[in-house]
């Protein structure tokens, strides 16, 4: 008995020193794209801006509706100790965090197979891009995990100042704090309740406090809260919403999505009796909701990336030749794409045409787009920040 349990403690070292040595090539590999400008998202330059008015002036500018004083302040310290390349670098930063916290959540949780659910997120190429660009998506995620993984190894107050870390990088992750809190208030489990309701008090004040300048930057009103982000008719915003989804994952993982469907629906059964089923369903819900009503970056579909791994990894923990499969058709995707939707309008389309077309895969298009003009987040021409938003686009020609 004591041959058998040695062999497997060290089959599991050795199986978790091959993730960690895939993970450090990985990391080095993406170094040079630091080097390349904040990125192409839209609001890299204002991002950049109302963090330097943070530590240069001490005044908070948001950078956009509601504004991110976490992440524009983080990104503020980093821009001024190695300019844009420190503030990607804390966006790479951030991802190893958004790693470990789901490897240790889904360790705490039990699951097998946790290398290569966290490998079906990392080799997402907009997971790849959004950890070498400067944007708050990870920065968000990462402290959504850990206060996750606070909240189910007992740890409220960290549980709590981690959610409301988290709102402060991205406004929207308050509904995922909602579904974390709303998990864990269904358990069983004793005191699991009193932890969320802790939990919950303290991000609540917590995120309250972190936007008070954001709140006292728009005389002392709600005015910061409003967003222009535009809405269409519902059947253009489930077009937008089905399109992205879509190139989320990209056309060959999407193939073998379908194939997971029938296990995945299986494992929707647990919801009421399995705290992680619940969890990554009510976030993954939600997270698509929201998307349908705001379907604008691909970058917000990345918290449905995780947690629909997290299913993924429930149902075939036994089955690990599917999210081998997953893996794969995401890695292609990262150099190779096949072009099924054409919008009439790049980013604001209200129609499209059916096609079939071979094309670079996003991570090479975004990193083509962000060489052609690595200065666009300086200019005050909205011209130049569009050529350069519409060039990264998954359907670029």
């Amino acid at each position: 008995m004591g041959d058998v349990l040695t062999a497997a403690v060290e089959e599991r070292t050795t199986d978790r020193t091959w993730w960690w040595a895939a993970g450090a090539l990985l990391v080095l590999a993406l170094v040079p794209f630091l080097f390349m400008g904040p990125g192409t998202d839209l609001d890299a330059g204002a991002v950049i801006r109302s963090g330097r008015s943070i530590v240069e002036h001490f005044t908070y500018t948001p950078s956009r509706a509601p504004g991110a004083p976490v992440h524009e302040t983080g990104v503020g310290i980093l821009d001024r100790i190695a300019g844009t390349v420190g503030s990607n670098l804390g966006s790479l930063l951030a991802a190893i965090g958004c790693v470990a916290a789901l490897a240790a959540l889904l360790r705490r949780e039990g699951l097998s197979q946790v290398g290569l659910i966290t490998a079906v997120v990392v080799v997402n190429p907009w997971f790849l891009i959004a950890a070498t660009s400067t944007v708050d998506f990870l920065w968000a995620l990462a402290l959504l995990l850990a206060a996750a993984w606070c909240l189910r190894t007992d740890r409220a107050v960290l549980a709590g100042v981690a959610a409301a870390l988290a709102i402060g990088c991205r406004s929207s992750t308050v509904a995922l704090v909602v579904c974390l809190v709303v998990s864990e208030l269904l358990e069983s489990r004793d005191g699991a309740r009193r932890r969320a309701l802790v939990a919950a008090a303290i991000a609540a004040v917590g995120a309250v406090l972190i936007f008070v300048p954001a709140f006292r930057s728009s005389g002392d009103s709600l005015a910061f809260a409003q967003n222009d982000v535009p809405t269409s008719s519902f059947l253009v915003q489930a077009g937008r919403f089905a399109t992205k989804d879509l190139y989320l994952i990209g056309p060959f993982a999407a193939v073998v999505l379908v194939a997971c469907i029938p296990s995945l629906a299986r494992v929707l059964t647990r919801v009421r009796a399995d705290w992680l089923v619940r969890f990554a369903t009510l976030s993954l819900l939600v997270s698509q909701v929201l998307f349908l009503r705001f379907p604008w970056k691909m970058g917000h579909l990345l918290p449905s990336l995780v947690f629909l791994a997290i299913l993924l990894g429930v149902a075939f923990g036994r089955r690990p030749r599917w999210l081998i499969a997953l893996v794969i058709a995401q890695l292609l995707y990262v150099v190779v794409n096949i072009q099924l939707v054409r919008p009439d309008v790049p980013n604001a389309a209200t129609t499209g045409r059916l096609t079939f077309d071979p094309a670079w895969g996003a991570l090479v298009v975004d990193t083509q787009c962000r060489r052609d003009d690595e200065g666009a987040w300086k200019s005050p021409d909205q011209a130049r920040l569009d050529a350069v938003w519409n060039c990264a686009k998954p359907w670029a020609q």
